[in-house]
């Protein structure tokens, strides 16, 4: 006999009592004990929230209708999903925006969801799903993969989309608990990871904390729904869990026993640091794999994540190299481009790997925090002559330098069984960073911190921005009181046998969001890629003070970004860049396939992926063919897209992935390609999302006057010709080069290839330009492939 729990919302009121005739029903039928609704447990005009979590513990299968994406009914699921409890989403068919609604929320695109029309119509599909049970959502999720236990020194955090000044102190509250290990999952990066993801992330961590996006920001509805049904999975493993919002905003009532409601910044940041005290020490215990009861071979096969961060140890036994890697490698470059999910950071991880591995080499890696520039940026826009900022940020780039430089290497050196010898160079070393520059456990966000508000004091006290020399002068005293010439000599002296010193910088695009002042941005960037080649020729150098050093530095920037800053760069010509690519469909291929046999090692090769994986053709294309066609050519989407066709297939009890299931995790993948479109429009200073849905419904191919037309209903007031560039450099649009050939090269010389080609096409075709929307959005915007 079943127990029934109803999880919905009290509004519309045609909702619930739809909701609450169907429980009626259902506990007057065959093969229910008892059938409870929320409304059940109010006592006195008050919900008891205690007894929702009874209820749903004591239940075998929990129903919940999300036509309205209320953060209760959303957290209700996730208390059920956690508790390995069997589940059935409900929605509202007729109604279009709800419909619309839960696959814009993305994260249950890929389970089932039992759709009506009325109570009658309701009360029969539940009783099918009775009749036929399920496996409780949880084993879907986990299948048959090994997944680690939970480490109680892991926290789980998800920062508000909001980036502002409560959201910086709050992640540099959390940073500064060194015995914690913080998993920040943005919004922008993982917001359309699939659930299976976050339910590995959520069951390996002993703490989650949920940082709510406050009701006026961009995209808050559908961060915070995805928080709070995250938030139930969380409480629903018995994670300890926190959620902070602003008091202004009214926490769900199921959760508002979790809830840390702040005044302002300062509030949060005290209040944040008192729960985090309050939270046990991390023990150090022996790892083990946990296996999940699901024991089906197509379960247990995952590709990776698509996210390089949340990959690194698979990363070992399944990256492609590249001739990109290569030349990180080899050093052959100093500044990677290239677009969101092509492997910028997977190159920069494994690359340090690799050269760690010749002891002879030292290998620096700085990955500033988006508080920290934010931080940065402030100052900076306290200063007004051009010079003297300029000035300052290059100075601020060349001390972290040295800095981060010589604390790893007295880092490194202790870590050595023989330690330091005394009265060494290192030693020398160690004690001017003791003295001079907060010591070698000093994290680069506590030097960082020191030099903005050593700045801060400076600029207070008064500074002549006219006087160019004495102006310099006081931004020197700040930024190193006059060390920095000792330091560079004494890395000469401790360094100079090394065969090489690798710096690679990388995240420098957290800051980089809506809101963002990014001409302040582009010009704190320009400051480190101008300053690269500075540091590296200013080691090279050898006086009877000063030892030669082999330093070299690597920047991983996205490309729209470097358009950015290329764009306002004085002597953009000067910038040397390499720009990351995978036009080589079969390299692209190796992505999934090397993965594939790093996790079966005694296969007989990658044919057989899609020889008993998946389905041999869709489409009336192979497999493998249909795949590589859809996606953007970047590994992050090619994985990410068989990640959910497996799901799909998983959760589909199959052995094998069918086409239906490719099918469906296209529409999946479209939604998470389209974010991250989104995402990168933000570089260029253009709200892409109206523009792009002006799109929907339209033919893949459009001729010029049809793309005129499009634009124009668009109503923004960036001119067409620069809308259309942008257009083409994200990659959305291609442009015909030869008879219904269309290429989507996005730098500006394959732009420029382009339109000649185009033009020429032009004339000899007798017909107008010609443009096609890129598959990887088609299924989302509805466009039609005909």
């Amino acid at each position: 006999m079943d127990l029934l729990f109803f999880g919905y919302s009290k509004r519309p009121v045609v909702l619930s009592e739809t909701i609450r005739e169907v429980a009626f029903n259902l506990s007057r039928g065959p093969g229910v004990a008892h059938s409870v609704t929320w409304e059940d447990l109010v006592v006195d005009g008050r919900l008891i929230v205690h007894e929702v979590e009874k209820a749903i513990d004591s239940c075998t299968l929990g129903l919940f209708e999300l036509s309205t994406l209320s953060h209760n009914v959303l957290f209700e699921l996730g208390l059920a999903i956690g508790k390995r409890k069997r589940v059935a989403i409900l929605i509202d068919s007729q109604d279009s925006g709800a419909v619309k609604a839960l696959r814009d929320f993305a994260l249950l695109t890929t389970t089932g969801a039992t759709s009506y029309r009325n109570a009658g119509d309701l009360t029969e599909g539940i009783r099918r799903l009775l009749v036929d049970p399920s496996f409780p959502l949880w084993h879907d999720l986990t299948g048959g993969a090994e997944i680690p236990p939970p480490d109680d020194a892991k926290i789980f955090y998800m920062p508000s989309f909001k980036e502002d000044e409560p959201s910086r102190r709050l992640s540099r509250v959390l940073d500064s608990y060194d015995k914690f290990d913080v998993k920040s999952v943005d919004f922008d990066e993982y917001g359309s990871a699939p659930l299976a993801w976050f339910a590995e992330e959520l069951f390996t961590s002993q703490v989650a904390i949920f940082h709510m996006t406050p009701d006026r920001a961009f995209l808050s509805d559908v961060a915070n729904a995805r928080a709070s049904l995250l938030a139930g999975i969380a409480r629903g493993l018995g994670r300890e869990v926190l959620i902070a919002h602003e008091d202004t905003t009214r926490p769900a009532i199921d959760y508002r026993d979790l809830a840390l409601d702040y005044k302002n910044a300062a509030d949060l940041e005290k209040r944040a640091a008192l729960w985090m005290e309050g939270l046990r020490p991390p023990s150090q215990r022996a790892a083990t794999r946990v296996r999940q009861h699901l024991n089906v071979e197509l379960a247990a096969l995952r590709f990776g994540n698509h996210v390089a961060e949340s990959d690194q140890d698979g990363l070992d036994h399944y990256f492609v190299e590249t001739r990109d890697f290569r030349d990180v490698v080899d050093a052959a470059a100093t500044i990677f481009t290239g677009k969101k999910g092509t492997g910028k950071t997977a190159n920069m991880l494994q690359a340090a790997e690799t050269l760690r591995n010749d002891a002879r080499n030292l290998v620096c890696v700085i990955k500033p925090a988006s508080y920290e520039l934010e931080g940065l940026l402030e100052v900076l826009a306290k200063i007004e002559s051009r010079h003297l900022g300029d000035y300052l940020i290059e100075g601020l780039w060349k001390y972290l330098l040295y800095t981060e430089i010589a604390a790893r290497a007295v880092e490194e050196a202790e870590r050595r069984p023989a330690g330091i010898p005394t009265g060494s160079p290192l030693e020398n070393l160690k004690e001017c960073l003791d003295l001079e520059h907060r010591g070698v456990d000093a994290s680069f966000s506590i030097r960082l911190e020191r030099l903005i508000k050593s700045l801060e004091s400076a600029l207070a006290a008064g500074v002549d921005e006219r006087d160019v020399e004495s102006s310099r002068k006081v931004v020197n005293a700040a930024l190193y009181g006059g060390t920095l010439r000792n330091l560079r000599t004494l890395i000469g002296n401790a360094l100079y046998e090394r065969r090489r010193i690798a710096v690679l910088v990388d995240n420098l695009d957290k800051a980089w969001h809506r809101g963002a002042d990014l001409e302040l941005l582009s010009r704190l960037l320009l400051g480190l890629l101008t300053v690269v080649g500075r540091v590296v020729d200013e080691f090279k150098k050898e006086t009877s003070r000063k030892a030669s050093v082999n330093v070299t530095l690597t920047v991983f920037l996205r490309s729209d970004i470097y358009a950015y800053v290329r764009d306002h760069a004085r002597e953009p010509d000067k910038i040397t860049t390499t720009e990351i690519e995978w036009r080589d469909t079969e390299l692209l291929a190796r992505v999934l396939e090397d993965r594939f046999l790093a996790a079966r090692p005694h296969a007989r090769g990658a044919n057989e992926l899609w020889e008993k994986a998946f389905v041999r053709s869709v489409k009336g294309l192979p497999a493998r063919d249909y795949m590589l066609s859809r996606v953007q050519p970047r590994p992050r989407d090619l994985v990410f897209f068989a990640n959910a066709a497996v799901l799909r297939a998983t959760n589909a009890k199959r052995d094998l992935v069918h086409e239906t299931d490719i099918i469906e995790a296209e529409a999946t993948y479209s939604a998470f390609a389209f974010e991250a479109l989104l995402v990168e429009g933000v570089a260029a200073e253009i709200a892409l999302e109206p523009i792009l849905f002006e799109f929907a419904g339209e033919n893949k191919v459009l001729t010029e006057p049809q793309l005129t037309r499009i634009l124009k209903a668009a109503s923004t007031d960036v001119e067409r010709p620069q809308l259309l560039r942008v257009l083409r450099r994200l990659g959305f649009l291609g442009m015909e080069t030869s008879d219904s050939v269309f290429d989507y090269g996005g730098t500006e010389g394959e732009m420029k290839k382009a339109d000649v080609l185009a033009r020429k096409l032009t004339k000899t075709s007798r017909r107008p330009r010609r443009f096609e929307i890129h598959p990887a959005y088609r299924p989302y915007l509805e466009i039609r492939e005909e």
